[in-house]
């Protein structure tokens, strides 16, 4: 019988890391962090009865389309909400604002619930199978759609940046269409092949949707303008271009009905007074961010880089908000 990565002595961890460091040209702890992500997806997409969900975001795009060169540390995961609603359509009839926001209440209520009657005992349940089940916790924040799951690490901690617990981000107000099933395994598994690692069959949302997920996110982003911090909120600019790069950005970018779709469901579930969604189907969607903002944004992309999260050359912040002027331009040309 195979043995288990999580079974072997923690020095035996730390040589195989470094190993595999050496080896992919990634540091110890993203490929350690790598490893727990994969645990926590493949502990998610085995919860018995569950409703239809899918992992979307950054993480998806390394993780199973290979677009992006960073490694992404959070899970990002979808509820169907359709299955928490009774059959009822937010987009047939003329609803109110008050009907639609309890519907939107209703659901923050359903994922809240979910999360801590169901997925954290089950993560919990799991994590007792593993050896010294006691080094690790579990924190939920007050309306369930934030989880951290602590692992201990065998690796010295590089500068902050990259912490050893990996956040699951649970969303209820969105489908889960279009989606594909993928293989997700940890990076160092093919080097290792006479150890068990976690690997897992994970539905993934189409990584086309997002693109206009992130690209809608963005625009939200500007529009809102100067936040008390901009940590860990410019790899959203680099995924896009990076998706922009590839030949799935460009079948994404010819598809007017996802965008029209994405913004549907958005308009109604998290239209904030400034997001203005209506703005990205007239040929206003807004992405690059003002000058207040830049400085910002700049330094959180350096400390990113710094902590070894982008792989080989990584464009620098200027081309990156070259890059981005040349994306909106084109989009906005659509109209």
């Amino acid at each position: 019988m195979t043995d288990s990565y999580f079974a072997v002595m923690p020095d035996e961890q730390r040589a195989i890391l470094g190993y595999a460091a050496d080896r992919l040209g990634r540091s110890e702890n993203v490929l350690e962090k790598d490893i727990w992500v994969c645990w926590v997806l493949k502990t998610l997409f085995s919860l018995p009865d569950a409703p239809p969900m899918a992992f979307k975001g950054g993480t998806s795009l390394s993780k199973v389309f290979n677009i992006i060169n960073r490694f992404s540390e959070d899970i990002d995961i979808t509820l169907d909400y359709r299955y928490f609603t009774n059959d009822f359509d937010p987009f047939s009839g003329n609803h109110s604002k008050s009907k639609l926001k309890k519907l939107s209440e209703h659901l923050k209520q359903q994922v809240y619930q979910y999360a801590n009657e169901v997925v954290v005992p089950h993560i919990k349940s799991e994590l007792n199978n593993l050896p010294s089940p006691e080094l690790h916790t579990i924190r939920i924040d007050e309306s369930g759609e934030k989880i951290w799951v602590s692992y201990p690490s065998v690796t010295e901690e590089a500068d902050g940046y990259l912490k050893s617990e990996v956040l699951i981000e649970l969303g209820g107000r969105n489908i889960i269409d279009p989606n594909e099933l993928h293989r997700v395994k940890p990076y160092v598994s093919d080097l290792v092949p006479e150890l068990e690692f976690p690997i897992g069959q994970i539905v993934v949302l189409s990584p086309e949707r997002t693109f206009w997920e992130k690209a809608t996110l963005i625009h939200v982003e500007c529009r809102r303008g100067l936040r008390e911090s901009a940590a860990r909120l410019s790899r959203h600019w680099y995924d896009l271009v990076m998706l922009a790069r590839h030949e799935i950005g460009h079948r994404a970018m010819s598809d007017r009905g996802l965008l029209e779709d994405v913004v549907r469901h958005k308009a109604v579930f998290f239209n904030a007074r400034y997001a203005g969604y209506e703005e990205c189907l007239a040929g206003r969607l807004v992405l690059l961010p003002n000058n207040e903002v830049l400085p910002a944004l700049k330094a959180d992309y350096q400390n990113m880089i710094s902590a070894e999260m982008i792989y080989g050359m990584a464009p620098s912040f200027d081309e990156l908000i070259e890059t981005i002027k040349q994306i909106e331009h084109g989009i906005n040309l659509w109209d």
